[in-house]
């Protein structure tokens, strides 16, 4: 996997002559404009209308023919078509100007209580159940436990993922590698529909039962990420990213994970401000770009209606280290210049991935710089 890591970030610095403007990367000088955190991402709460134009498209019901000989998933494409439509306008100056976005109504998707019942009884399934433990952040532990001799006796039953639903969010990661009905095809639709726009498309699948006080709690990601409800209601809020500088050693993809406490008071005590304020219903989709805060829960407007279950497409480039931070890194390495965001002793080839790109002295730099750096490289690069 870090090989793999590795080699992507190294195909993409061959791609072009691109190390006088690693070096322009520089902490001490920023030759262009990019934008901070305080002029791009701060808004009002609100609820608003979608920048993504998401009329199905003739590409996207041929693909769906050619692939399914059937249009029920031209509309997933066309969403993602969209999407990555939308992150190349944002990318196409080298810096991403990305914002979370919301739209009702969107998709024509449905995972239901029903489906996910069949799914559970017809394969092997893993689940996790999130969980929150005081001061710290959030994790996972398995759901059901592994028992008898037998494949049929090892399975996870249903009554166990419902047990566990009384305790927190059920996710299945990677459902789209293993759920054939509906979320596989779906998964398919997202990566084609992206046209290059992410090295991978991952989809989870997130279970909350109704009345849940928080489940998710505030939390950022390394991928972008794609919401589609399909059945139920979730409640969510996203902000903008909090100022990396107050906590350097913790990955800015990572806030609110293992044993990061990161809870709502300190999103605005770091600078983090509430962008959306939503109900997401069935057939709503939201995107939110990586490092943005999120939390969810099923209380406000929702309690005492269906299980809410959704599909997360994870847009995976910052897995893969594709953004310009890592290409800095890399060249600097390769040119045996001297990273001065980096400890010399422990930076060699060997140890390169180690450490995080994004953490330490690189938290620490002037905004502008800053977001430069955690910007996911263009989609061209990507095709």
């Amino acid at each position: 996997l870090n090989l793999m890591r590795v080699c992507s970030a190294v195909l993409v610095l061959y791609a072009g002559s691109l190390l006088p403007f690693i070096l322009s990367f520089s902490p001490r000088v920023s030759h262009r404009r990019l934008y901070t955190s305080q002029n791009l991402f701060s808004a009002p709460p609100k609820t608003p209308t979608s920048d993504l134009d998401l009329a199905v498209t003739q590409d996207s019901i041929a693909w769906s023919h050619d692939f399914f000989e059937c249009s029920d998933y031209s509309k997933t494409h066309s969403i993602f078509s969209a999407v990555g439509d939308y992150i190349e306008r944002c990318t196409s100056q080298g810096v991403r100007c990305v914002k979370p976005i919301y739209a009702k109504s969107a998709s024509d998707l449905t995972f239901t209580t029903a489906d996910l019942e069949n799914a559970v009884r017809a394969d092997f399934l893993d689940a996790g159940q999130g969980t929150a433990d005081r001061n710290k952040g959030w994790k996972m532990r398995p759901v059901g436990t592994i028992r008898g001799k037998s494949f049929e006796d090892a399975k996870l039953s249903f009554d166990e993922v419902k047990a566990s639903l009384e305790k927190g969010t059920v996710i299945f990661n990677s459902a789209g590698a293993h759920v054939s009905e509906t979320i596989a095809p779906a998964t398919l639709a997202a990566q084609d529909g992206m046209g290059g726009g992410a090295a991978g498309v991952c989809c989870n699948l997130y279970v909350t039962r109704s009345g849940a006080a928080t489940s998710a709690p505030p939390h950022t990601d390394k991928q972008d990420v794609v919401v589609i409800q399909t059945q139920g209601k979730k409640h969510w809020r996203v902000f903008s990213p909090t100022d990396p500088s107050q906590k350097p050693h913790v990955e800015a993809f990572a806030r609110g994970k293992g044993d990061d406490d990161y809870p709502l008071h300190k999103l605005s005590e770091q600078g983090g401000e509430l962008l959306l304020d939503v109900v997401m219903e069935k057939g709503d989709i939201l995107y939110i770009p990586a490092r943005f805060p999120h939390t969810t829960d099923t209380v406000e407007g929702v309690k005492g209606g269906d299980w809410s279950i959704h599909m997360t497409f994870g847009l995976d480039n910052h897995v893969w280290d594709l953004d310009y931070g890592t290409i800095r890194r890399l060249g600097l390495l390769k040119a045996g210049v001297p990273d001065s965001l980096r400890d010399p002793a422990k930076e060699n080839k060997e140890t390169l991935l180690e450490v995080p790109t994004f953490v330490g002295k690189i938290n620490q730099l002037e905004p502008e710089v800053h977001e430069g750096l955690v910007s996911g490289l263009p989609r061209r690069w990507l095709r």
